[in-house]
């Protein structure tokens, strides 16, 4: 791999399990967590203006939602909020750690070289996947799909959640299905 200087900004723990597949330095905040898809859709829209506002923790009774983060089985995890979107951190287990690390992979960031990685999950929907696909967005991009051909410019098929309707899990075995390290390094996705 040639590009070792990158900043994923995923909407799941992706990211993180990219970095740590090639031995990198985590360069993204959102490492360690999940955002659901409406918020994750303003925030990389705008994600200069949310990433400088401070995170704030809350509780799960203070989160809009709070449904969902139940049925995930996430109510004892930690919760950050970024002016209107909220982020569920399931790998930390204090909110000094969620803090100290949030802060530090925030000033990390490499603005000339971000990767944006959606997925078909928590709660995502057609018209998400659509509006994520056609954002113009400062960097590459790609997304996870449960069915082939959907005719996505940045979709990716992950197989074996055709008859679901979410993607469930695609950090296990994403990398079986498209080759990322020529995305890293090129944006072009190939599948395998």
């Amino acid at each position: 791999m040639t590009n070792l200087d990158f900043t994923i900004i995923s909407n799941n723990c992706w990211g993180g399990l990219t970095y740590e597949e090639y031995g990198l330095r985590k360069n993204s905040p959102t490492v360690g967590g999940y955002i659901f898809p409406v918020d994750f859709l303003r925030f990389v829209a705008n994600l200069r203006e949310y990433l400088s506002k401070p995170l704030q923790l809350i509780s799960l009774s203070q989160a809009m939602h709070r449904e969902e983060i139940i049925n995930n089985g996430n109510a004892d995890n930690i919760i950050g909020k970024l002016g209107d979107i909220e982020i569920v951190f399931v790998h930390y287990r204090t909110e000094q750690e969620v803090l100290d690390k949030w802060t530090r992979r925030v000033q990390r960031i490499n603005w000339k070289n971000l990767i944006f990685k959606f997925s078909q999950q928590n709660g995502a929907t057609f018209d998400d996947l659509k509006k994520f696909d056609e954002l113009e967005l400062p960097g590459k991009k790609m997304m996870f799909v449960n069915h082939p051909n959907l005719g996505y410019k940045c979709g990716i098929y992950y197989p074996g959640f055709e008859e679901e309707p979410f993607v469930w899990n695609d950090t296990f075995y994403a990398h079986r299905y498209f080759d990322v390290t020529k995305f890293i390094n090129s944006g072009i996705i190939v599948l395998k």
